[in-house]
């Protein structure tokens, strides 16, 4: 079954920690990482309640890199969602897709949230490999972090456990696919002004797919030999 760690990523208000914790507590969840929080005094405590064991195991970090270190996959969450052709990049999932997707795999997830000024910064989205979006009113679509914490677990929640699984590619495995795929680009030289966002969007295909091993080393296999391939070609395939 799959493992979650919730990641707030410089959350801002002290209440909403403990907010969050008691939603943790509530839907058994108990992994807690925190990037350059705000303090955990009075307020936090309280409004943890009976959740408090949760603050206490919390693991403070100084980076989003750091708090993802022993994760397979890290989805963002976001209130802000993008349409037409280039909507990769801020291309999402609902909470009930995404807990349906995962439902059943063995892998571990890094669910991060971003503080309640700003959410997060763009390349904190584009390190993540698939993003989460709440459907909520177009005239206010942004919900408060424990909100959206709350929501999330909950759907996650629901799913329940499957006991047969899909052996699926883990953390190390993708990031050598995703290193394979930049090393193409770079190999049939893809417009440089291009490469981030072709590098951002196959990050994002992967993602989302739920690769098995067996998908992985065929993917693997493709694009090791068409780089064999380019590098013994006397360059011809290059775009000049």
């Amino acid at each position: 079954m799959p493992k979650f760690r919730v990641i707030l990523v410089r959350p801002e208000v002290e209440g909403n920690i403990g907010a969050v914790a008691r939603s943790m507590a509530n839907f058994g969840f108990d992994e807690l990482y925190m990037v350059s929080p705000v303090g955990i005094g009075v307020e936090a405590r309280n409004r943890a309640k009976h959740g408090n064991f949760i603050l206490d195991g919390a693991v403070l970090t100084n980076s989003l890199e750091d708090a993802l270190e022993g994760c397979d996959l890290a989805i963002g969450t976001t209130g802000i969602r993008n349409i037409g052709e280039k909507k990769f990049l801020r291309n999402f999932e609902t909470p009930r897709e995404f807990a349906e997707r995962v439902s059943g795999t063995r892998r571990k997830y890094a669910l991060v949230f971003g503080p309640e000024g700003l959410g997060l910064f763009n390349e904190e989205l584009a390190r993540c490999d698939a993003l989460v979006s709440i459907p909520s009113s177009p005239e206010y679509p942004v919900l408060n972090l424990s909100h959206a914490v709350t929501v999330v677990l909950y759907e996650l929640f629901l799913t329940g456990y499957v006991k047969d699984s899909v052996k699926l590619s883990v953390a190390y495995e993708k990031e050598k696919l995703n290193n394979h795929y930049s090393s193409l680009l770079d190999e049939i030289s893809y417009p440089e002004h291009k490469k981030e966002k072709a590098r951002l969007m196959f990050r994002r295909l992967v993602g989302r797919s739920g690769l098995s091993k067996w998908e992985f080393f065929i993917m693997m296999g493709v694009i090791t030999r068409t780089l064999y391939s380019l590098r013994h070609s006397g360059g011809k395939y290059a775009k000049k």
